[in-house]
């Protein structure tokens, strides 16, 4: 597996416990909705464990929360450049766009070492 997909693997706790104490809640709370384990919960939150597809959706799904937020957290962050890249290409035709997806695409497709 790619290391982005590790990368992922390894925040998804985090990203669940942000959006958790985002909406104000508390791990108690979620585990009575989810039905999941408070032991269980903190250890995915904690990053010790990572949830089944059923589990991620259900904790998802007890918050309220758009699972964008929890796939792509990167486009909830204040980042300036994902900012200015939504804007410039807001302003683009659908032919401008549909070569800026295959041009991002292609960027992700190469190995790049940062």
């Amino acid at each position: 597996m790619s290391e982005k997909h590790d990368q992922f693997e390894n925040k998804i706790g985090s990203i669940l416990r942000d959006l958790r104490e985002g909406y104000g809640l508390t791990r108690e709370q979620v585990s009575e909705r989810t039905e999941i384990g408070l032991r269980h919960l903190a250890a995915i939150e904690l990053g010790e464990k990572n949830p089944s597809s059923i589990t991620l959706l259900r904790l998802i799904r007890s918050m309220g929360a758009p699972s964008d937020r929890v796939v792509y957290p990167e486009l909830f962050t204040s980042d300036s450049d994902m900012d200015r890249i939504s804007r410039l290409a807001a302003t683009c035709s659908p032919k401008q766009r549909r070569l800026i997806v295959a041009f991002i695409e292609m960027l992700l497709s190469q190995e790049y070492s940062d």
